[in-house]
């Protein structure tokens, strides 16, 4: 397994994460405001594993990202508690992200910037949800300067080319939204009746984190691709499984340790989110079981940093709702594979 992580372009990020890290840490130990958490947290998601200057300074992409966050935090901040309405909300998203994912949102993790979008509603509940808003704003524009930034002084030359064949969204066909003969489409279809089936069945259960399951199964269900979605299916699975150990043993010695778990924090998140950009270029079972452990481990600190009152529970909910993600993936798979093949 030969991963390219030290390029010109992927140092510039891994710079550009370091100095967002080190700004929000910073301030973070100055002012005692989670504030800063949030905008780190933001901000890293931005930046992701972006590895290739845009042809302009405020790249389009990481503004879909940043435009489609800001709408479901508006729609979530609307719909509250009502868990038809979320439901709905869960469904759309899903089938617009689908069908928008081969046009101008590739290229920065799309996915990643999916997940963080669906779980706003139901995680970290207690903190003003303006607050979140604010630091999303911050975030944004933090990632945008940083990036750059890196990529002057680091001397990245590479363009990406999405933004060439950037379809804006106003001007697509309506027809477009709905021709069952686009693959996009076809997978619309499934990954938002997966997403608010999952939904359903885990706030039956009084889970109050339902969406992990959600984030899961769609994660699985990316591509038209039997064998890549069994990867993913068994990655995820193993990688949560052996990860669960590791986090039980992290809440127990570090405790309420802010300083330490913030660190590991971003470790194992920019750890994560550079295996998810490798297993992109080349996937593989091994690179998929560390993408997932790694992506549990962060969000365990995340509850070690926040000081969740009971991460034990918080973590084991995860993994359990992991589990259900993929093994939801997988019946919805094996029907959609039996309808490919005209058997159903």
């Amino acid at each position: 397994m030969k991963i390219k992580f030290f390029t010109p372009e992927y140092k510039s990020n891994l710079f550009a994460q370091a100095l967002s890290f080190v700004i929000n840490i910073s301030l973070f130990a100055l002012t005692h405001s989670y504030l800063w958490i949030w905008v780190e947290l933001a901000s890293l998601a931005f930046l992701s594993v972006y590895n290739a200057p845009s042809r302009t300074f405020f790249d389009r992409n990481i503004f879909n990202h940043f435009i489609s966050v800001m709408i479901y935090y508006l729609l979530s901040l609307w719909i509250g508690n009502n868990h038809y309405l979320y439901f709905t909300l869960i469904f759309v998203f899903t089938y617009v992200f689908f069908v928008l994912k081969n046009n101008g949102y590739t290229q920065s993790l799309n996915l990643w910037m999916y997940l963080q979008a669906l779980l706003i509603g139901t995680t970290f509940l207690g903190y003003p949800f303006f607050n979140k808003i604010v630091a999303t704003l911050i975030g944004y524009l933090e990632a945008q300067v940083l990036l750059n930034l890196a990529f002057y002084c680091l001397k990245a030359t590479e363009k990406h080319e999405e933004e060439l064949v950037y379809l804006d969204v106003l001007k697509l066909p309506f027809s477009v939204w709905w021709d069952l003969s686009r693959i996009e489409v076809r997978l619309a279809i499934r990954g938002s009746i997966t997403a608010a089936l999952l939904y359903i069945v885990c706030t039956n259960w009084h889970d109050v984190k339902p969406n992990w399951a959600v984030v899961s199964a769609i994660a699985c269900l990316l591509r038209d691709d039997y064998y890549a979605s069994m990867r993913a299916i068994i990655g995820v699975t193993i990688g949560s499984i052996l990860a669960w150990p590791i986090g039980s043993w992290l809440i127990a010695h570090l405790g309420i340790n802010t300083e330490i778990s913030t660190v590991l924090l971003w470790c194992f998140m920019l750890l994560g989110l550079m295996f998810g950009a490798e297993l992109r270029l080349r996937p593989s079972l091994v690179v998929q079981i560390l993408s997932s452990g790694l992506l549990l481990l962060a969000v365990t600190c995340v509850a070690i940093s926040l000081q969740i009152s009971n991460s034990y529970q918080y973590l084991e909910l995860k993994v359990v709702n992991s589990l259900i993600g993929v093994s939801v993936a997988f019946l919805v798979l094996h029907i959609w594979q039996l309808i490919q093949d005209k058997k159903i």
